[in-house]
C-alpha cells in the first residue's frame, strides 16, 4: 500500500499544474523514508517473529529531519482566502509571511499538547522503565512530526478555503492515522511490549489508503468562490497561540503549587514556546504594518478617485462643484469666471475612429487646458466631452483667457497617425453675486453661453449675456426636439419640405432634396442645416432620419403617378453601423407605401475624415442590390475622400459648396481646375453629378458648360411642401442634347457593381 501511494503521488503530480503539483511532490518526498522504514520493519519481523521493534531505522530518523518539508507540502495544498480582501494572501511576500505565521502557530499548538501530555502520561512511565533515550526521542519525534502535519491541515482548513475539501480531508485523515499509529507505537515502546496487535497493521494500511485516495481526488485549478470572513475566525486566528500558551502556563503554575517546582522539560518547553510566540508576534506586527500601509494607500486612492476623473486626471464634477461653492462663499470682492467647454463633433470621432482614439483626444484636450491656465485655477471634466474651468482672480480679462483657451484647444493634434483639427465651443460667464448665489446657476449660465457658441457655427467663444437665458435656451431646445420626434410636443410642427433638383440645361425639376424643418411658437423656424446640427449634438440623428424617411414616403405616395420620375434625396449619416437603423428597413417602407425602390436616393453624408465603410458598407450594398440608389455627398470638400466610390455602388455624387460658389479671382482658377478634374473622373466612371448651394445663374451656366448634370440650391427657391413642387418632366424629350436619362439604371464603372 505504501508503494502504491508513493507511485500514485508521482503519477498524479506529472499530470497536475502549479500548487496542485507542488503539494503532491513534497508529500511524496516526505513519504519515501517511511517506505524504507516499513521495509526495515518487515525484515525485523521476519528475523524476530512478531516481536516489537525496540529501535527505529535510520530512514525513520530521516523522516524526522524532513518534517519541515512535509509541513510545506501540506501548506502548499491549493486554497483560496476566506475574504475577498485577502486575495493577495498566498502570493509573493504576503504569502511567505502567512505561511511562516501558520508554521509558528502549528509549533505552538503541538508544543503545548506535548507539554500537557508529558508530565501527566509519559514522564511517569519513562522514569519507571528507564528506557533508552535515543529510542524514546525517535518515537516521540515521530508522533510530534505527524502531529505538526495534522495541525497544519486543521489550520489550513480553518483559516483558508480549500479548492477540494475532500482531498484535504482525506490527506488530513491519512496523516492523523499515521500519527495515531506512531502514538500507539510510542506507548508500546514505553511499556516494553514485545508484540504488535493486528489492529495496528490495519491502521497502518488505512493511513496509506487514505493518502492514496487523497491524491486521486481531482483538485480544481480555478479559484473557489470568495465570501466574507466571519470575524470570529479572525479573532480565533489571532488568539490561538496565546490560548495554547495559556493552557501550558496554567499547568506549570499548578505543578509549581503542588510540587514546589517545575520540571526541567516543562521549563525549557515553556521558554521555547514563549520564544516562538515572540517571533510570531513580530511577524504579525510586520503583517499588520503592511495592512495599515495598504489601507492608507487605498484610502488615498479612493479619495483621489472620488474627486478626479480616471481618464484625464482632472477634477470631476463633485470636486469642481465644491471649488465653485468655495469661490462663491469666499470671493471677498475678487472677480472670477467660469468657462464651459464642449468638443465639437466628438461623437463622430468615437463613431469613425473608435473610442480609444476618442479617449486619447480627451486626454490631449485635458493636457492643453491644464497648460493654458495657472496652477491655482481649477480644470475639470464634467463628463463625456464636457470640460469646465474656474478662473479666479489675477486675470485682467477673462474673455482674453477664454479666447486663448479656444485657440489652444483648436490646434491640430495627432490622432490615428494623422494630424487632425480639434473643434471646441466655449461659453464664459463672470460670477455675479446677485445672479449667482449658488454654483448651479453659474454653471447653467456658462452652459447657455456654450450652446450659443454652437448655434453660431461651433468653434467659437460666447460670453454670457442675459438675453441668452430664455425658456427656450439650448438645453430646453434639445428636450423639445426629443419630444417632437416622439410626437409628444403639441406645440411643435415637424415636417419635411423639398428643394427642387433641376437639370442645369433645361431648368426642369427632376428630383427633390428632402429638407426636414421644425418650428415652435417661441423659437421660430429651424432650417434643415441647423436642425441636423442640433439633432447631432443631442444624439437624435437616427430618430430624425426615421421621421424624414417615413414622411418622404408618405409625401411621394400622396403625389401620385410615377414617383420615380422625381426621386427624393434623403440625407443618411454614414459614420456608424447602419444595420440597426431606419436605413435597414427602407425597402420595406417603400413597399408599404407602394413605391418603387428608385423613388428614394440615399445621400451618404458624414463621410468626411474616416467613414466607417466596413460597418456601413454591407447594408448599403444590399439596399443597392434591391434597387435603392446611393449618392455621395460633399465630394470635393476639405476632408472628403474617394474611398466610398470604390467600396460602394455609388451612382450619384454631390459637389461640395466649395466647388460651386463663386470665390475671389485668385482662388477661382484653382477651384475650377479641381472641379473639372472631379467632373472628368465622374464622366469616366459614368456617375451623375449634382452641384449644391447654387445661388446665381452664372454659376449654373458655368457648371453646365463644364459637364455637371444637375443642380440645387437657393437659386431655385426655398424648400416647399411636396404639393407645391412642380412635377418632373421627361428629360429625354425636354433636352435632346442629353445622351441618356439620368434616372435609368446604369453601369457604375469602378464605383459600382453593375446595373442598379
Amino acid at each position: 500500500m505504501s508503494l502504491a501511494t508513493v507511485g500514485c503521488l508521482a503519477w498524479t503530480a506529472r499530470r497536475a499544474q502549479g500548487a496542485d503539483r507542488r503539494w503532491r511532490l513534497l508529500i511524496e518526498l516526505t513519504l519515501v523514508p517511511l517506505v524504507f522504514a516499513l521495509a526495515w520493519h518487515i525484515s525485523w519481523q521476519v528475523e524476530h517473529g512478531s516481536a516489537h521493534a525496540t529501535r527505529l531505522p535510520r530512514s525513520a530518523e530521516a523522516f524526522l529531519l524532513i518534517v519541515a518539508l512535509a509541513l510545506a507540502g501540506v501548506l502548499t495544498f491549493p486554497t483560496d482566502p476566506l475574504d475577498a480582501a485577502d486575495r493577495r494572501v498566498g502570493e509573493g511576500r504576503a504569502g511567505r509571511r502567512w505561511y511562516a505565521i501558520t508554521v509558528l502557530d502549528s509549533v505552538v499548538a503541538v508544543g503545548s499538547v506535548v507539554l500537557v501530555v508529558w508530565p501527566t502520561l509519559l514522564a511517569p512511565l519513562v522514569q519507571a522503565r528507564h528506557l533508552d533515550s535515543g529510542a524514546l526521542v525517535n518515537s516521540v519525534g515521530s508522533v510530534v512530526g505527524f502531529l505538526l502535519l495534522v495541525a497544519g491541515v486543521l489550520l489550513l482548513a480553518t483559516f483558508r478555503r480549500p479548492r477540494s475539501g475532500l482531498a484535504l480531508a482525506l490527506l488530513g485523515a491519512g496523516l492523523g492515522a499515521m500519527m495515531l499509529y506512531s502514538a500507539i507505537n510510542l506507548i508500546l515502546t514505553v511499556q516494553g511490549s514485545s508484540s504488535i496487535s493486528p489492529t495496528m497493521d490495519v491502521l497502518a494500511v488505512a493511513s496509506w489508503l487514505l493518502i492514496l485516495l487523497a491524491c486521486l481526488v481531482p483538485v480544481p485549478s480555478s479559484a473557489a468562490s470568495v465570501r466574507r470572513r466571519d470575524p470570529r475566525i479572525l479573532w480565533l486566528q489571532a488568539a490561538l497561540p496565546y490560548l495554547a500558551l495559556g493552557v501550558v502556563g496554567g499547568l506549570a503554575i499548578g505543578e509549581l503549587i503542588a510540587d514546589g517546582a517545575v520540571g526541567r522539560v516543562e521549563t525549557y518547553g515553556l521558554l521555547g514556546l514563549l520564544f516562538v510566540v515572540v517571533i510570531r508576534q513580530m511577524a504579525m506586527l510586520g503583517e499588520n504594518t503592511r495592512l495599515l500601509v495598504s489601507v492608507r494607500a487605498s484610502q488615498q486612492e479612493l479619495h483621489h478617485q472620488a474627486f478626479h476623473d480616471p481618464l484625464t486626471g482632472l477634477a470631476n464634477r463633485a470636486l469642481f462643484a465644491d471649488r465653485m461653492e468655495q469661490a462663491l462663499a469666499f470671493r471677498d470682492g475678487r472677480p472670477f469666471a467660469l468657462v464651459f467647454c464642449d468638443l465639437d463633433d466628438f461623437k463622430r470621432v468615437n463613431d469613425t475612429l473608435g473610442h480609444d482614439i476618442g479617449d486619447e483626444l480627451l486626454r490631449i484636450t485635458a493636457a492643453r487646458l491644464r497648460s493654458a491656465v495657472r496652477s491655482e485655477d481649477t480644470v475639470a471634466r464634467l463628463g463625456g466631452d464636457e470640460f469646465a474651468l474656474l478662473v479666479e482672480g489675477g486675470h485682467d480679462d477673462p474673455e482674453t483667457v477664454g479666447t486663448r483657451l479656444a485657440a489652444t484647444i483648436r490646434a491640430p493634434c495627432l490622432l490615428a497617425g494623422r494630424s487632425r483639427p480639434v473643434g471646441a465651443s466655449l461659453g464664459l460667464v463672470m460670477a455675479d453675486p446677485a445672479r449667482h448665489p449658488v454654483a448651479d446657476s453659474l454653471l447653467r449660465d456658462a452652459d447657455l453661453a456654450m450652446y450659443a457658441a454652437k448655434r453660431q457655427g461651433k468653434g467659437g467663444l460666447v460670453v454670457y449675456r442675459p438675453d441668452l437665458s430664455t425658456p427656450e435656451s439650448a438645453p430646453q431646445i434639445r428636450a423639445h426636439l426629443d419630444q417632437a420626434l416622439r410626437g409628444d410636443d403639441p406645440d411643435s410642427v415637424l415636417g419635411v419640405h423639398y428643394l427642387p433638383v433641376v437639370d442645369l440645361r433645361s431648368s426642369r425639376t427632376v428630383g427633390l432634396d428632402a429638407a426636414p424643418c421644425w418650428s415652435r411658437p417661441r423659437t421660430g423656424q429651424f432650417s434643415s442645416e441647423s436642425l441636423y446640427r442640433l439633432a447631432d449634438e443631442a444624439g437624435l440623428s437616427l430618430p430624425l432620419l426615421d421621421v424624414v424617411l417615413r414622411q418622404t414616403c408618405r409625401d411621394l405616395a400622396a403625389r401620385g403617378a410615377r414617383p420615380a420620375d422625381a426621386p427624393a434625396f434623403v440625407t443618411v449619416p454614414m459614420n456608424r453601423d447602419l444595420e440597426q437603423t431606419p436605413v435597414a428597413g427602407i425597402v420595406d417602407l417603400l413597399v408599404d407605401h407602394d413605391l418603387p425602390p428608385r423613388a428614394i436616393i440615399l445621400t451618404l453624408t458624414g463621410t468626411c475624415g474616416q467613414p466607417d465603410l466596413t460597418a456601413a458598407g454591407p447594408i448599403l450594398r444590399r439596399l443597392a442590390a434591391r434597387g435603392v440608389r446611393l449618392a455621395l455627398d460633399g465630394v470635393g470638400g476639405e476632408a472628403s475622400i474617394f474611398a466610398a466610390w470604390q467600396a460602394l455602388p455609388i451612382e450619384i455624387i454631390r459637389l461640395d459648396r466649395s466647388l460651386t460658389r463663386a470665390g475671389d479671382a485668385s482662388a477661382r482658377e484653382r477651384t475650377a481646375l479641381v472641379r473639372d478634374a472631379i467632373l472628368a473622373a465622374a464622366a469616366r466612371l459614368d456617375l451623375i453629378v449634382i452641384a449644391t448651394h447654387l445661388g446665381e445663374p452664372a454659376q449654373a451656366r458655368e457648371l453646365a458648360a463644364a459637364g455637371c448634370h444637375l443642380g440645387t440650391g437657393p437659386l431655385y427657391g426655398p424648400p416647399h411642401p411636396m404639393n407645391e413642387v412642380p412635377a418632373a418632366v421627361d428629360l429625354g424629350e425636354a433636352a435632346g442634347a442629353r445622351t441618356r436619362d439620368w434616372r435609368q439604371p446604369v453601369g457604375i464603372g469602378r464605383g459600382g457593381g453593375g446595373p442598379m
